[in-house]
């Protein structure tokens, strides 16, 4: 909240505090100097002077406590200069009475607290020190410890987020330059041999570069978003397989505008591609997605590839896991299969209602 705002809040909460006790005060005639006074617009407004007098009293005890003495406890530990600071709001309260009470209410308002009884210092003291004082200081001692741990908790909470964005933001930049150095060197080999497809596979690469260098770095996209960006990768693979790549990608539900983590599923796609037989009308990579309003199923299976060892390594599902740990907590459900031949992923989201 801005600091306007919260300055606002506290002179409303005054103001509120003085119209409150004063009409209370005037409606049950409390001062006994006014009881042979009409009881009319002008005493209340006597009554409201002195119940401001008073009040300016509490709030001096208040922001004493809060803005001098309290920071000294809890934040700096001068226990020294805090005993201090509380010995001078003690004094500073005993004058700014003994002036309001001899120096206001008296002369001007008529108003005498003390029924004839002119009060020596050391009573003012003794009266500041039991009534006026240990309330309100108590009060802005407690507002704030309130104020500073919410402070720190917020503080601690952009700290976390900013760390999580930060952790993500790493995450997805490994995916992009795994695929990018992938795709480049298929590209390559298309227009080493002078293929035909070189153009349209150069074409392809540029839409998915400008999702992933732009839009894949949002940390949310469109779920129609990331399937069309899927179907142009497994395009840009049949065109680099001169056509032999067996890839069936499969759409059900409503695949619209659910918010879904950028780049997620692309991963296990490229893995499949990667470490699969892609060659095999009889066993084809499966790419299953399934949507709604209320959840995500996303599945992808492949026949290994026993014989093509990469030593270069792959993205991994540690990043994987860490991002959906990150991203959807206990949102999600990861189940990995590598049995018979086949490794198979499936990923279910919970989207938010």
């Amino acid at each position: 909240m801005k600091k306007k705002y919260i300055v606002l809040l506290h002179i409303v909460f005054w103001v509120l505090l003085i119209i409150n006790t004063s009409y209370n005060k005037f409606t049950l005639n409390l001062f006994s100097s006014y009881l042979s006074v009409p009881h009319d617009a002008s005493l209340y407004i006597k009554y409201l002077l002195i119940e401001t007098g008073y009040t300016l009293i509490l709030a001096c005890c208040f922001y004493c406590s809060y803005l001098f003495i309290a920071p000294q406890f809890f934040v700096f530990k001068n226990y020294i200069k805090a005993v201090l600071y509380i010995v001078c709001t003690i004094v500073f309260i005993i004058v700014l009475r003994y002036v309001l009470e001899y120096g206001f209410f008296l002369p001007v308002l008529g108003f005498d607290n003390y029924r004839g009884h002119e009060w020596p210092l050391t009573d003012f003291a003794r009266n500041v020190i039991l009534y006026y004082f240990p309330g309100y200081f108590i009060y802005g001692l407690i507002f704030f410890f309130v104020e500073n741990w919410y402070k720190n908790s917020r503080r601690h909470q952009e700290l976390q987020k900013e760390k999580l964005t930060t952790e993500l933001a790493f995450l997805r930049s490994q995916v992009n330059p795994h695929f990018l150095f992938n795709a480049i060197n298929d590209i390559y080999a298309l227009t080493y041999q002078r293929s035909e497809q070189a153009p349209e596979a150069l074409l392809k690469l540029s839409v998915m570069l400008r999702y992933m260098l732009r839009d894949g770095n949002e940390d949310f996209m469109p779920l129609n978003r990331e399937a069309e960006y899927l179907e142009n990768v497994i395009a840009l693979q049949r065109i680099s397989a001169k056509g032999v790549a067996y890839v069936n990608f499969i759409q059900e539900g409503y695949i619209g505008d659910q918010q879904i983590a950028s780049l997620i599923f692309i991963a296990f796609v490229e893995n499949a591609f990667k470490h699969g037989v892609l060659n095999d009308p009889d066993n084809p990579v499966e790419i299953y997605l399934h949507a709604d309003n209320t959840g995500i199923i996303f599945y992808v299976s492949n026949k290994k590839n026993n014989s093509l060892k990469d030593t270069t390594g792959g993205i991994g599902l540690n990043n994987v896991r860490r991002r959906l740990q990150l991203t959807y907590a206990d949102k999600h459900e990861l189940v990995v299969k590598d049995q018979g031949g086949f490794y198979m992923v499936k990923l279910v989201l919970k989207l938010s209602q």
